[in-house]
């Protein structure tokens, strides 16, 4: 019988692009070698993001849908059950417990950062006008703590850098909030800072798009002083009673983009449904933008996480030019599949299809984009 941990480590690492995720996983549990083998990053495909679903009550598995295989799987993570996820970047998970403690987490290594409790949630829970019950029988509910934190994002991955940073859209005005890695609360980023709509750290900066005033661009570049400073680039969102617009931030190697989702309101279904997408290219030095056609041939992959963009010519996808996106709220159901705004808009042909995870059921959950990272 070969003595298959005696292979030579440049076939080992051959073979590993062309493993989809979960056999990538399998192909390191066999041996310590091939688990080295699996470990090093520079010879890691990229892969399509998975979608993290709900939760079963009965097993407190989390539901993971993979998308290369049209495959759902459930695993059991205790270190998410009773959490609410409201963001995810790099692979990790940022999480609300009931008690409004806020955590990171890596649902494959499992490894965990605990951050302070969201702020300032004492002023907001007496200011907001959706909370008709005292506070301390408020916080186990989804929906206001999906009211609480809009979105959250890192800079760095944290497997890679221990001085990382998170940054929140938070409460009733969408301000925007820091912590550093070791920072005992969450820091206020000062100036114009409301109303934020998306968050992204690009090219060492982090960029907020608001929707005041003319739909502005925002930049902060200095972290020994955190402060908010809007651009000169306004883009125009064609938003009405009926149609309203979510704006996604996102960086395509290196060129940044605004892409346009529009909604419209069945008023019947009290649902929302994504009609029309638009992508505007932003030139920072020049301070302008234009309408962009094509994102270089790349997949991206939009949500409530931070934006997972795949080159099709190094992934296990035949798609280009492609823009997949998933519902923003709560209340999916397994027999109403109709009230799930999950699809992909081809920019090629300005097309709209849909792709349907199988036995959808996160009635308490938003769908996630998870780019896995096993390390």
């Amino acid at each position: 019988m070969a003595n298959w941990s005696e292979l030579p480590n440049d076939v080992l690492e051959y073979l590993t692009n062309f493993l989809p995720l979960p056999d990538y996983h399998r192909f390191g549990a066999v041996c310590q070698t091939w688990c080295s083998i699996a470990k090093q990053k520079l010879h890691r495909p990229p892969h399509l993001p998975w979608l993290v679903l709900g939760h079963d009550n009965a097993t407190q598995k989390r539901t993971f849908f993979n998308l290369s295989e049209n495959k759902n799987y459930d695993i059991e993570i205790p270190e998410l059950q009773g959490q609410y996820i409201c963001g995810c970047s790099y692979g990790w998970l940022f999480t609300i417990d009931t008690e409004l403690n806020c955590h990171l987490l890596n649902p494959l290594t499992r490894k965990q950062y605990d951050l302070p409790t969201v702020p300032p949630y004492n002023e907001y829970y007496k200011t907001n006008p959706f909370l008709t019950e005292p506070m301390e029988n408020c916080t186990k509910s989804v929906e206001l703590r999906m009211l609480l934190v809009f979105k959250a994002v890192l800079d760095y991955d944290p497997s890679d850098r221990p001085d990382f940073k998170v940054v929140i859209v938070y409460g009733q005005s969408s301000k925007l909030a820091f912590w550093r890695s070791g920072d005992p609360k969450w820091s206020y980023i000062q100036g114009y800072y409301s109303n934020m709509e998306d968050v992204l750290f690009s090219n060492g900066k982090l960029y907020a798009f608001t929707s005041l005033q003319d739909q502005g661009l925002c930049v902060v570049d200095d972290w020994s002083d955190p402060k908010i400073t809007q651009l000169s680039i306004s883009i125009p969102l064609e938003c009405d009673d009926n149609v309203a617009c979510c704006p996604y931030l996102v960086d395509v190697k290196g060129e940044l983009l605004l892409v346009q989702r529009y909604r419209s309101y069945n008023k019947e279904k009290k649902l929302r449904t994504t009609v029309d997408i638009q992508v505007h290219k932003i030139d920072i030095g020049r301070e302008v933008s234009s309408i962009c056609k094509h994102t270089k041939g790349c997949t991206i992959f939009l949500g409530k996480s931070s934006p997972v963009v795949v080159d099709p010519s190094i992934s296990h996808s035949d798609r280009k030019n492609a823009i997949y996106f998933t519902d923003v709220c709560c209340a999916l159901s397994a027999s109403k599949h109709e009230r799930v705004d999950l699809g992909i808009y081809d920019m090629n042909t300005r097309m709209f299809s849909r792709y349907d995870p199988p036995h959808i059921d996160t009635p308490d959950a938003v769908p996630i984009w998870f780019n896995p990272n096993p390390w």
